[in-house]
């Protein structure tokens, strides 16, 4: 059997048209062909660090528009869903404030609840705090027996938890992949392990940075998918 769509190239790339103000000169990124949809249900969790550190003009959000890469590659991914087996929640440290609850990719509702999600949610107190946010993401995993699930967490890591090892803990033994997208800042040792992969977004980094590694995570399951390509030395989630 063989695939038709229109616009792919031969390569197997999906032009995504930029829709943010970014400091690169180029218009345009790529990002792989998401594949055939996967056998197993799975259950994307993406959570956001809103904290001042983060969000500020002179903030940690490198290539300035995190949510609009994170926008662009959850379309080039939903373009290619046709069941309810994808599913997806975001999250924001400043819990209850901008969660939207386990949705299926291709529903209906989901556009409108992920363009209101995917900002800096009104009410936002700017927490650097994880753990509330983190234990959220606990209880969705656990609501979604027979999932294949990958939590995403967007921050620096400058974590003002009071019990900042019991949240690294957490981590690592959070029941799913651990894909953590640190934006400007070095890795915290204790992300190392095995559910755990690390990327590194920094400010001299293209635009699309943040786009790719969200697709490694969205497609880290599906059937076929080409891989969006990061820069040197980063990796996407494992498969």
């Amino acid at each position: 059997m063989s695939l038709h769509a229109a616009g792919l190239r031969p390569a197997g790339l999906l032009p995504v048209p930029l829709s943010v103000a970014t400091r690169s000169k180029d218009g345009w990124y790529e990002l792989g062909w998401p594949g055939l949809e996967p056998r197993t249900p799975s259950l994307d969790i993406f959570d956001f660090d809103d904290s001042g550190s983060v969000t500020s003009p002179n903030g940690n959000d490198p290539v300035g528009g995190r949510f609009g890469e994170a926008t662009r590659a959850l379309k080039v991914v939903r373009g290619w869903t046709y069941t309810s087996k994808p599913k997806l929640a975001v999250l924001h440290f400043d819990h209850l404030v901008g969660a939207t609850g386990a949705m299926p990719l291709i529903s209906v509702s989901a556009p409108a609840r992920l363009k209101a999600a995917l900002r800096v949610p009104w009410g936002a107190a700017g927490t650097s705090d994880l753990s509330p946010s983190l234990a959220a993401a606990e209880k969705l995993a656990a609501a979604h027996p027979g999932h294949d699930v990958r939590l995403t967490v967007f921050s620096d890591f400058e974590l003002t938890d009071d019990d900042t090892a019991s949240v690294y803990e957490r981590l690592r033994n959070f029941p799913g992949l651990v894909h953590a997208v640190v934006l400007n800042g070095e890795p915290p040792a204790d992300l190392e392990a095995e559910n755990i992969t690390v990327t590194k977004v920094t400010s001299g980094d293209p635009v699309g940075s943040v786009a790719t590694a969200v697709h490694r995570s969205l497609t880290a399951t599906r059937r076929g998918a080409r891989t969006s390509l990061l820069r040197p030395g980063q990796q996407g989630v494992p498969r």
